[in-house]
């Protein structure tokens, strides 16, 4: 059953663009979807959409059309996010929205990275809010999918490496190894997805990204994975905004999992890592031996006051952040999801 607080608030947003202030990515149905798992409930989601609308862009025209011919070489061509936008809703119209997930997902995993992991995190809320609504989803569910996946493609950028999955390092001890970009390397473009660029110039990197051996599932693999990182997120407080990205981009893919065939779930996994590792070895230098320590908190303590304060903050990335700890500590119990959307909020806070 479909939250009628998300159904509006799709409604609200549905003429917005997937962008605002030339790069930034619309948050809304994001924050939005994330703001009903936490109990925001039928006040706080209009409220919260009405302070954020206002920042936002209207939805961009299309330029010159993308059709089934010649999709591939317009990949990445954020100058056609109308027309991704229009395709994608075309394409919903004609199959199922598992159907287009399965047909666009391998196609648009190799650039996981779009947007900063902004695609992949749209496409997965969209995902876990259409399979929660059963049989006869409502058409805004499904065109959020289909913005999910055109923003995504549209922005669709690599990162260096193809990681093999059989090193002999857990994730922790293979981010802690990765090389790290000289901070006075400039970016090669704005934002987080400049930096990643600039991965290019960091030598070692893909060699660092093969000594993960993750666990033989992907779900246990998304585990290790994401609870690295979370230990990255709470040891930092230089790039909270970047590193929050390495916890919500594979705690999104974990939404999609389930409805994915098991090959597609492994390389799911590989490119999660590779985006993870991309965002540790862009950002976390130098190199800190509290990336490695775990969490100490008292976890009931922080979950009977994680939500509330999320929703009192109102930042679109900390409601986001938040959600994924909370959801992914419910499966792991690994306290340092909770310690470090604790500290990020404080961080986002105070910057």
């Amino acid at each position: 059953m479909t939250d009628q607080a998300l159904l509006d608030a799709l409604d609200r947003l549905r003429g917005t663009g997937p962008e605002f202030n030339g790069f930034l990515a619309n948050h809304g149905p994001m924050a939005a979807e994330a703001l009903t798992r936490l109990g925001g409930g039928a006040d706080a989601v209009p409220q919260w959409v009405d302070s954020y609308l206002v920042r936002l862009d209207s939805a961009p025209d299309v330029r010159r059309g993308i059709g089934d011919d010649d999709w591939r070489e317009h990949l990445g061509d954020e100058a056609l996010l109308g027309d991704w936008t229009a395709y994608l809703r075309n394409q919903a119209q004609e199959m199922s929205w598992r159907d287009l997930l399965l047909l666009w997902w391998p196609r648009l995993l190799p650039g996981l990275a779009a947007s900063a992991t902004h695609g992949v995190i749209r496409t997965a809320h969209a995902v876990r809010s259409l399979r929660d609504a059963g049989a006869e989803p409502h058409a805004l569910l499904v065109d959020e999918l289909a913005q999910g996946l055109g923003f995504w493609a549209a922005r669709y950028q690599t990162v260096p490496g193809n990681p093999q999955l059989a090193g002999g390092s857990d994730s922790i001890a293979a981010l802690s190894r990765l090389p790290r970009l000289d901070p006075a390397i400039p970016s090669e473009g704005l934002g987080i997805a400049g930096r990643l660029v600039s991965l290019r110039r960091l030598d070692g990197f893909s060699d660092g990204l093969d000594e993960w051996g993750p666990p033989h599932t992907p779900d246990d693999a998304l585990d290790d994975l994401i609870g690295a990182a979370a230990r990255v997120l709470a040891a930092r407080d230089d790039e909270p905004i970047a590193f929050c990205h390495a916890v919500t981009a594979p705690a999104a893919v974990r939404l999609v999992l389930p409805e994915l065939p098991s090959g597609l779930q492994q390389a799911s996994v590989a490119a999660s890592w590779q985006v993870v590792g991309g965002i540790v070895a862009a950002f976390a230098s130098p190199r800190l031996e509290a990336e490695s320590g775990a969490g100490e908190a008292d976890a009931g303590a922080l979950l009977q006051t994680l939500d509330a304060r999320a929703i009192e903050n109102g930042d679109e990335h900390v409601i986001k952040l938040t959600e994924a700890a909370e959801r992914e500590y419910r499966r792991t119990k690994n306290v340092s999801l909770l310690v470090a959307a604790d500290r990020f909020r404080d961080r986002v806070s105070a910057g």
